[in-house]
């Protein structure tokens, strides 16, 4: 069955709705965002949420020290790294941390997807300059041909395309926050019928 992340939880509330809902990973955004929380709420986001959830951090070009500060406190239980971080970067904080590192990767062409990191998992997501991620639009997805290996997909997902892209693409794992927001607010009966078509169509 496809996985699925919700990504941007920003109230206790957030991680009520997904105990109850169960999808695989939840996101909280410590980068410059609308969705960003402090470390402080992440925490009691993480309290909240069923210890079968794992809660990924996501961070922007972010120095080293600050992630490995979050990942002590227990807030997070995987790094997602949605900048321009390089190789070296990934390696040094791999030598920091323990915890499973997902790479996103902005897609503008074949090359992006062709590109190798030294992360454990791959995020395809839409290219849009100046904005890392949380843009709401999908992209050419076709181009995912390239991909070597199992990957999460985001960008502009939601119940009314999800099944299509789960068809053409078979990802790993599927990262879906703005979909699932009614006026900049998770939804539960959103997020129900994106689980809904996960379990409908990856059986």
């Amino acid at each position: 069955m496809v996985k699925v992340k919700i990504c941007g939880l920003k109230r206790v509330e957030d991680a009520e709705m997904l105990n109850e809902l169960r999808p695989d990973f939840a996101g909280f955004i410590f980068a410059p965002s609308k969705r960003r929380i402090s470390l402080e709420q992440a925490l009691q986001i993480r309290a909240a949420l069923t210890e079968a959830i794992p809660a990924v951090g996501v961070f922007v070009n972010e120095p080293i020290e600050n992630i490995v500060a979050i990942v002590e406190s227990r807030a997070i239980q995987i790094v997602q790294l949605h900048g321009e971080e390089d190789n070296t970067y990934i390696e040094e904080l791999g030598k920091r941390i323990t915890l499973p590192i997902i790479k996103a990767v902005a897609v503008k062409d074949a090359d992006d997807v062709r590109q190798e990191y030294a992360a454990d998992i791959i995020l395809y997501d839409t290219y849009q300059s100046g904005v890392a991620g949380g843009t709401g639009k999908t992209f050419n997805w076709e181009l995912l041909k390239e991909a070597k290996q199992p990957f999460f997909l985001a960008g502009g997902l939601h119940a009314g395309n999800l099944e299509a892209a789960i068809e053409q693409v078979q990802p790993y794992a599927v990262d879906i926050s703005s979909g699932v927001e009614t006026d900049g607010a998770k939804d539960f009966e959103k997020i129900r019928a994106v689980m809904e078509i996960i379990r409908r169509s990856t059986k």
